[in-house]
């Protein structure tokens, strides 16, 4: 459930912070990380702004903020306990620390399910990588009054359940076309925990303008170097590691053909999840000294109210 719908005097354990770029980052900074439990001190009477106590301080935020934590509540926990035998007809409720284990436990194993979305250009072998990665666990998806669809599957690695999404193929993150809505819609209202963008490693300067509009967005992102085979067959080299710098964001190359370097992308992927990726950092753009301070006036004016950049990044 989201922290918002907590009421006054209930506790739960924090899952994760759904948002993305700074409103995300603060949001962490101020103590709201995996595993943390937090007590609701305070609704005020409009239910604007909640007062709750964490680490042992008080911090207020507002409804809308809240709503963007995921929490384990006590309530889940008491649900959870009804389903385990060995917990039959033991009261807990006068155990705060055994209840407060419970829910740490659900959401330490909540923790471990990553959703990842495949986002790129048509044709740059996504759906294939998709495909070796979700086996035949895959079902078709869609929003409500969208002509488009995407494929969605789940599979287990390495102690992590993965659910994983492709979205249609699209060259960019504008709203003109109905592939360009639903993959924009998705990252927003979904919040993948990763973005995997697949990338034709033969078409780099056409398959990066997605990559430039996705770092601008500052969502967590790895690029797939897909059809990397074919690229090195045609006489090609690439700094790999160089351009990952350029662009802050980890490259791995892949076959989707044959499946290779999946393995390598999926434990990538974990290592974002759990903060243990290094190369990954949050890059900005310059458009040039006229475009710059364009962006730059409009970008100051959105940011007076926040609530419209806590899933949009101001500057995309």
């Amino acid at each position: 459930m989201r922290l918002s719908e907590l009421k006054n005097g209930e506790s739960g354990v924090i899952v994760k912070v759904n948002g993305h770029g700074g409103f995300r980052k603060r949001i962490v900074e101020m103590g709201f990380i995996k595993g943390e439990l937090v007590e609701v001190v305070l609704n005020a009477p409009l239910k604007d702004p909640i007062k709750y106590k964490l680490m042992d301080y008080e911090i207020s935020l507002r409804r809308s903020e809240a709503s963007l934590i995921e929490v384990v509540s006590e309530d889940e926990a008491r649900k959870w306990e009804a389903s385990q035998p060995h917990l039959q007809g033991i009261s807990i409720d006068d155990c705060p620390d055994i209840r407060r284990k419970h829910m740490q436990q659900i959401a330490t194993k909540r923790g471990q399910e990553i959703s990842v979305a495949f986002v790129g250009n048509p044709n740059c072998g996504k759906t294939s990588l998709f495909n070796i990665s979700s086996g035949s666990h895959e079902r078709v998806g869609n929003y409500s009054g969208v002509t488009v669809d995407a494929k969605e599957g789940t599979f287990d690695f390495e102690g992590y359940h993965f659910k994983i999404v492709d979205l249609p193929g699209t060259y960019s993150l504008s709203a003109y076309s109905p592939e360009e809505l639903y993959v924009r819609k998705h990252i927003i209202d979904k919040t993948p925990n990763v973005i995997i963008n697949v990338v034709d490693s033969s078409n780099l300067e056409r398959n990066l303008y997605l990559t430039t509009q996705l770092i601008d967005m500052d969502v967590p992102m790895i690029m797939a170097l897909n059809m990397y085979d074919e690229f090195l067959s045609s006489g090609n080299k690439l700094d790999i590691n160089h351009l990952g710098s350029l662009l802050g964001v980890p490259i791995i190359p892949t076959v989707g053909r044959t499946g290779e370097g999946v393995k390598e992308l999926f434990h990538t992927i974990i290592e974002m999840h759990e903060g243990r990726q290094k190369q990954s950092r949050h890059i900005h753009i310059n458009h040039g000294r006229l475009l710059e301070e364009n962006i730059d006036a409009v970008e100051k004016l959105i940011r007076e109210n926040p609530e419209p950049h806590f899933n949009y990044s101001a500057l995309f």
